[in-house]
């Protein structure tokens, strides 16, 4: 058995609903280290903003997104297909300080969004994401 952010998992386990609803906790908790246990080192996330390599520059985004604003995903939905998961997403977004520029957003501190997304997951055999793409909805 070994911890994954903050839920136990073994190595059988596989990506199911409550694999993915445990990865959204962590990520919601805003600890690095236990958000790291998710990702493959090499790792491959590719969004809007681009695409990222390996797990240090996936977890260094994160880093500075949390340094600007409380970042909250809420899965509202949970598809599974083997070890590929795809997930509707409410990623609210609440501006510790004033963000002059977000996604082309001015954001003052204090003032919340919501963005409609589509994340694609795709783990490997020891249940580490390897491949993640989001996509904005609408």
């Amino acid at each position: 058995m070994r911890w994954r952010g903050s839920q136990s998992t073994t190595g059988d386990d596989p990506v199911d609903t409550h694999y993915m609803e445990c990865y959204y906790q962590t990520y919601n908790t805003e600890n690095v280290d236990s958000l790291a246990s998710y990702y493959h080192p090499e790792v491959e996330l590719t969004s809007e903003a681009g695409v990222m390599k390996g797990a240090e520059a996936v977890l260094a985004t994160y880093r500075q997104i949390i340094g600007i604003f409380h970042d909250k995903m809420t899965p509202t939905s949970i598809h599974i297909d083997g070890q590929i998961a795809i997930v509707a997403i409410i990623d609210r977004f609440t501006a510790k300080v004033d963000v002059e520029d977000f996604l082309g957003m001015q954001v003052a501190a204090g003032e919340s969004f919501e963005l409609k997304l589509r994340g694609t997951y795709e783990a490997d055999s020891d249940n580490l994401f390897r491949t993640i793409v989001i996509e904005r909805l609408g």
